[in-house]
Parts: C-alpha cells; sequence; structure tokens
C-alpha cells in the first residue's frame, strides 16, 4: 500500500483537502507544533500504520506515508533547484486542476538522503516486506513551475530523475528491496510517455536493476468528490492503459500498479502486460463502504483469467488518504483475506 488516512492528531482536515493544498497545510502543522512534537506525532502515526498493516497480513507495507503532505512534493521540495517558498499557479494533469506549486529556478539536483529514515523505521517494525515510494519523471515534471527548462519537460524530467537516482542508491544502500514510483500521470500523456516519459522512468534506476525490486503506479487520479458533484471531468481515460501496459511489458520495470476498482476495468486488458507482475487496485479509495471478501475473491478470479497467480496482487486503486481510518483497516483486513482465498485455489 501507499499513503494512509491522516489522524485527526496530526491532521484534523480530510485527505481532499491536504492534496488541494499540495501538502503545504500539513508542513503548517509544524509551525504550529514545533519540529519536536511533530515529529513525534509522524512516528505515533506512522507506527500506528504499520502495526494495522502488521494485524491486516498485508504482505507489502509503507508506513503509510504518514510524514508525507504530499507525495510529490515531499521529496521534489528537498532537491536543488526548487523554490518551494514562492509558489507560481499552473495548470496540471492535462488542464483539469490548478495549483499554487513549487518553481524550478535552477537545473535540479540531489542533495541529501530525504526518506531513508523513513525506510528504516518501517523495515524496524514491518512484518511484510517494507516498501518505499517515490514520485515518477513525468508526474513531477507536470506539478512544477517550470521557470529554468524553458518548457522542455522532457530535459526537467531526466534531470529530476539523475537525482533521485542517488536516494535510489541510498535506499538499496540502506537495506530497501522494494521501490515503487507513482508516475500517474503517464496515463494524461501516453504519446509523452511513449517518447521519453518511460525512459526518464528507467533512467531513475539505471544501473540497478539487479539490486531491487521495481515498480510503477499509474491511476487514473485521485477520488475528487467536489469535482464529481458538479458533473466535472478530471480522471484520466482508462482507455490509455492497454498502450501503457503494452509499452511497460518490456521495460525494466517489474511490478505495474494500477487503479481497477473505481474505473471498473475491463481486467482483459491485464495480458498486454507480458511476463510483468500486475498490482491491481481492487479498493475503491474514494468510497469508504467496505468492500466485502468475496467481491475481492471474484475480481481476482475475473483477473486470473488474464495472468498466472504469480503475476497477481491484489491492492487498493491509490492511496487511501482520503478514507476514514476505520473504513481503510476494514479494507486491508478483507483484501490481506481475500488474497489468501486466492492463494489457495488450484493454479
Amino acid at each position: 500500500m501507499g499513503s494512509d488516512p491522516k489522524p485527526s492528531y496530526i491532521f484534523a482536515q480530510d485527505g481532499q483537502a491536504l492534496l488541494d493544498s499540495f501538502g503545504f497545510s500539513f508542513d503548517d502543522r509544524q509551525k504550529e507544533l514545533g519540529l519536536v512534537e511533530f515529529t513525534r506525532l509522524k512516528d505515533r502515526a506512522a507506527l500506528e500504520a504499520i502495526e494495522g498493516q502488521n494485524q491486516a497480513g498485508i504482505d507489502i507495507m509503507s508506513d503509510g506515508e504518514e510524514r508525507r503532505g504530499h507525495y510529490v512534493m515531499h521529496i521534489v521540495n528537498k532537491l536543488g533547484g526548487i523554490d518551494a517558498q514562492n509558489l507560481k499557479p499552473i495548470s496540471m494533469r492535462a488542464g483539469t486542476t490548478k495549483q499554487n506549486a513549487p518553481r524550478v529556478v535552477s537545473k535540479i539536483t540531489y542533495l541529501q538522503p530525504i526518506v531513508v529514515d523513513e525506510y528504516l523505521f518501517t523495515q524496524k517494525y514491518a512484518k511484510g516486506t517494507a516498501k518505499i515510494n517515490l514520485p515518477g519523471p513525468t508526474t513531477v515534471a507536470d506539478c512544477l513551475a517550470d521557470e529554468f527548462y524553458e518548457g522542455d519537460r522532457k530535459q526537467l524530467a531526466f534531470d529530476y530523475a539523475a537525482a533521485i537516482h542517488h536516494e535510489v542508491e541510498a535506499l538499496i544502500a540502506a537495506g530497501c528491496q522494494m521501490i515503487q514510483f507513482d508516475d500517474p500521470v503517464l496515463l494524461r500523456y501516453p504519446k509523452e510517455a511513449k517518447d521519453w516519459g518511460l525512459k526518464a522512468l528507467e533512467s531513475c534506476f539505471t544501473g540497478l536493476e539487479d539490486r531491487a525490486t521495481f515498480g510503477v503506479h499509474i491511476c487514473r487520479g485521485y477520488p475528487n468528490k467536489p469535482f464529481e458533484e458538479k458533473g466535472i471531468s478530471y480522471k484520466a481515460n482508462k482507455e490509455y492503459y492497454s498502450d501503457i501496459l503494452a509499452w511497460l511489458s518490456s521495460s525494466k520495470l517489474d511490478i505495474v500498479s494500477i487503479e481497477g476498482a473505481q474505473s471498473n476495468l475491463d481486467v482483459s486488458i491485464l495480458s498486454a502486460i507480458g511476463s510483468k507482475t500486475v498490482m491491481l487496485g481492487v479498493l475503491d479509495v474514494g468510497e469508504n463502504d467496505v468492500e466485502s471478501v468475496e467481491s475481492l475473491v471474484k475480481r481476482g478470479q475475473e483477473a486470473l483469467r488474464y495472468l498466472p497467480k504469480e503475476q497477481l496482487i491484489l491492492a487498493p486503486d491509490c492511496g487511501m488518504l482520503e478514507l476514514t481510518r476505520s473504513s481503510a483497516r476494514k479494507k486491508l483486513i478483507n483484501l490481506s483475506l481475500a488474497a489468501s482465498k486466492l492463494n489457495q485455489l488450484p493454479s
């Protein structure tokens, strides 16, 4: 999994408010509470997230990203060349969203380890495999106000990839064996994805392919209830999945994570992935209603018509930030039970 809901003691607003602020409202909590107290509360929230996954029997685990205000900004704001103080409005996600974003003021560079401590904390307490998520290059290029690369998103993406390659090396040196790149914007711009996006993604771990398991998460976008209520179209086109999966089938990645529940994805497209493992989203992260074990098993069986069992992992659609903690816990428990039942089925 990726993100877990934020407990009220660390952030009282809902997950949508956190996403809308690009995580900067989360950073404001540190100013309110002070560094020492805020760090203590983030550690507490991360440990609760890990323990919840342990109790549910989750195999691939995170710290709930409880220390992160935003999955992209938490990383890029710590890189050289980024001005995260003086924001600039941009249009992103193929024009569906407007945001006040950090500015790129010089070449993007790596300064120091960013999430190695987060991995070590997770690894210490996790019963399953500790996974670390990093934003992918195409998504990073879409989230920043470019004042240096003169609109050359490709060069921005490759410079980010070169910088984050150092973080990947640091994580592997610390013992991390599973790294996932969250790069949903690949689905927004399939031409860019084919021309250079996938190459930029692979360059994040070039030369390290045999030292860890690498995956990519490509969803259609976090659920946005206000947009849905207004009838605003904001999701990426799910029809692009078949092309993206086909391209990824010959990539250096090991695992491809996709949204399947909220999209009601036609799982027949999974056959395009070839020999790669698919992490199929079967939990709707926009609804607190808990999927039954039976419905999750049925969805898994549908996927197994197109993939062998060893190539399928059941997962949430995306991060569970917008759910209640109670709902997220129950969903993970049922997910684990469903996976166990599927594993007991004859191959």
